[in-house]
């Protein structure tokens, strides 16, 4: 599944895995920003325009079904889907808007001004979600039993927050370590969840260059380094903190990385 423009209007669109168009569906003026699937449903997010969209795969087939407004410029970055519910990080509203899958809203979880919550990822028994701020540049945990903030920490060093541009959040296998970047500071952050509080372990350089998103695979650390344009690998140490930068790869413009 790919987000793509068309010739007039722009989508989604279902790819081969030889690079051919299976489906493809033209339903909004500007590029939606995120992508997730969940059992033939699959929804977009649109930062510019402020609204959710949501298809239906059938038989390889893409079909739109509707578009959900939350705000014009709410900034949507995400769409996160838990149990029967979803959950919207607006940027611009320092909100995360919750909705039932029919997208009827179903409560928020309110943030201070200026923090613009962008990404998150649940916790695997799906008791809490950790999400981080792009503006603050902070990390929240956040119960889903009644969607509260139990903590939040800066990812910065020296406890810095408001240096914005934090991107993308990934959480280790074991649950121990979650890894952060950033985007104009060229930044990693490695945070250790074993105690009863998070705590910032360590912050490193991605390598290059603006580091919009970072996979980790096994014992390595992928880092997509988009104004370099390079996609820069980590060794990772036993206790999941970061060592030594182990490779680098040209791709020019880089935003996004996954594992099959």
């Amino acid at each position: 599944m790919t987000l793509c423009d068309f010739e007039r209007r722009s989508g989604a669109a279902l790819v081969g895995f030889q690079g051919e168009v299976l489906s493809q569906a033209a339903y909004e003026d500007c590029t939606s920003c995120f992508v997730t699937a969940d059992q033939g449903e699959i929804y977009t997010a649109n930062y510019h325009k402020g609204t959710v969209s949501r298809l239906f795969l059938r038989d390889r087939t893409l079909e739109y079904e509707d578009t959900t407004l939350i705000r014009r410029k709410a900034g949507c970055h995400q769409v996160l889907l838990w149990k029967d519910r979803i959950l919207v990080p607006c940027l611009f509203l320092d909100e995360v808007r919750i909705f039932d899958r029919d997208m009827n809203p179903a409560g928020r979880i309110a943030f201070p001004a200026g923090t613009g919550p962008r990404h998150g990822v649940f916790s695997k028994d799906g008791r809490r979600l950790y999400l981080v701020s792009e503006l603050s540049n902070e990390l929240f945990v956040i119960s889903t039993g009644d969607w509260t903030i139990q903590s939040h920490i800066s990812i910065l060093p020296g406890g810095e927050t408001h240096k914005k541009d934090t991107a993308a959040v990934r959480l280790s296998a074991d649950e121990s370590m979650l890894y952060v970047s950033t985007r104009t500071m060229d930044l990693l952050s490695v945070v250790d969840l074993r105690g009863d509080t998070p705590r910032l372990a360590q912050n490193v350089s991605c390598g290059g260059q603006h580091p919009r998103d970072f996979i980790r695979v096994e014992n390595w650390l992928l880092a997509a380094n988009r104004f370099s344009g390079t996609v820069d690998s980590f060794a990772l140490r036993g206790d999941g903190t970061i060592a030594e930068k182990t490779g680098e790869t040209e791709i020019p413009g880089v935003v996004c990385l996954a594992a099959r």
